[in-house]
């Protein structure tokens, strides 16, 4: 089996032609996406059993979803929930893109990274001056390592996603295609792709034309009258809950760096959007989407406790026949095919359940037509049957 850990937020020809590559290997497909809440610190645009059926109708043969403890999460934690499901699912090889193509190089980099030698170098300088990010590249840098390739997004994720299986020792191969067309959050139309954001931004104003002009083929027509979640409308709400708050109920939140839960504390007193509150809390050392996710996960009341851990089930949300046949041959891991499953995983499983809950129960409230709570004990296991 082939792995893709993705959000398809919304899927597009990338996406597409990623899952098109993944196929000519003649496994069996399976994809790990995130849930509704996403890693730039957002709510995806369309609600994750959507999704799941985006990513059947275009080819992939089994979906689990990512929890929204890794899903809104650094991309260490991210790439580390992503890779140990799938692993846990069957899958012997992960597929992902790429702004270099070259799966050697990005081997290479995670090498140096996984080193004595870098996290000496790398605890010199991440001393709260700068960004994580820019401390790592500068350590790695000295080390001979091209960094060139720590500034793109997508292998970027994929060297964490070849050190995630390092640290888990899972014996994974890693492939990966170059990615073409738009650059990842640019605006412009490069042939048969844009970027994600971009289309986003267009679903946003209605616009579905568009937006199927960089979607497959078999996802025209399905999304003329789906409800896309507004984020602005979490707005008030964060505010008002976080200034209920004092700096205890904020010093356990994940990814914190300390001190910044007073900052936190006066900051969302002082804001008067949640605009005004990035900007009160954004700096050099903290990059905006770590801020966005900090700032979500404050209201949502997670902590750091499933933090670089592994999820302690895979739930799968959908599959094909193939898929399906794949499922049944069993597994060493848990797998939740029904939420009434999860009760009998122990402790850690239900929390964590118990959070997506909360997440969910707060998306669809951000739907322009607001549904009830409690969906996640409801949601349906999507079949190809059901796709028609």
């Amino acid at each position: 089996m082939i792995g893709i850990i993705a959000e398809f937020n919304p899927l597009h020809t990338g996406h597409k032609r990623l899952i098109e590559a993944a196929k000519q290997t003649g496994e069996t497909v399976a994809s790990v996406i995130s849930g509704n809440f996403v890693q730039r610190g957002e709510c995806a645009a369309f609600e994750k059993g959507f999704r799941t059926k985006c990513a059947l109708l275009c080819g992939v043969d089994i979906v689990a979803e990512l929890p929204v403890l890794w899903s809104m999460s650094t991309a260490q934690n991210f790439a580390l929930g992503g890779v140990w499901q799938l692993y846990t699912l069957g899958c012997k090889e992960i597929i992902f893109g790429s702004e270099c193509g070259d799966i050697s190089k990005l081997l290479s980099v995670a090498d140096t990274l996984c080193s004595n030698d870098f996290f000496k170098l790398l605890t010199e300088k991440a001393n709260g001056a700068i960004t994580f990010a820019t401390a790592r590249e500068e350590a790695a840098a000295e080390l001979g390592a091209d960094v060139s390739v720590l500034k793109n997004p997508n292998d970027n994720l994929g060297v964490e996603y070849i050190i995630a299986a390092r640290k888990l020792n899972l014996p994974i191969k890693f492939s990966c295609i170059k990615r073409v067309g738009a650059e990842h959050d640019s605006r412009c139309i490069s042939g048969d792709f844009v970027s994600s954001s971009y289309i986003r931004d267009e679903l946003s104003k209605g616009n579905i034309a568009f937006a199927e002009r960089f979607m497959p083929n078999a996802l025209h027509g399905i999304i003329e009258n789906k409800d896309i979640a507004d984020n602005k409308k979490l707005d008030i709400a964060i505010l008002s809950s976080l200034r209920s708050k004092n700096t205890e109920d904020f010093k356990n939140l994940p990814d914190l760096s300390e001190g910044l839960e007073n900052r936190l504390v006066f900051a969302a007193r002082a804001s008067t959007s949640i605009e005004d509150l990035q900007i009160r809390l954004k700096s050099k050392r903290y990059t905006l989407a770590r801020i966005r996710r900090l700032i979500l996960n404050a209201f949502f009341g997670f902590d750091n406790s499933f933090f670089m851990k592994t999820p302690p089930y895979v739930r799968v949300l959908g599959a094909s026949e193939l898929g399906l046949k794949e499922l049944s041959k069993g597994t060493v891991y848990d797998i939740v095919i029904k939420p009434s499953q999860i009760k009998d995983l122990g402790v850690d499983a239900q929390k964590v359940f118990e959070a997506e809950c909360k997440a969910t129960d707060v998306f669809t409230l951000l739907l322009k037509t607001p549904l009830e709570a409690g969906l996640e004990y409801k949601r349906k296991f999507l079949k190809s049957e059901d796709l028609k």
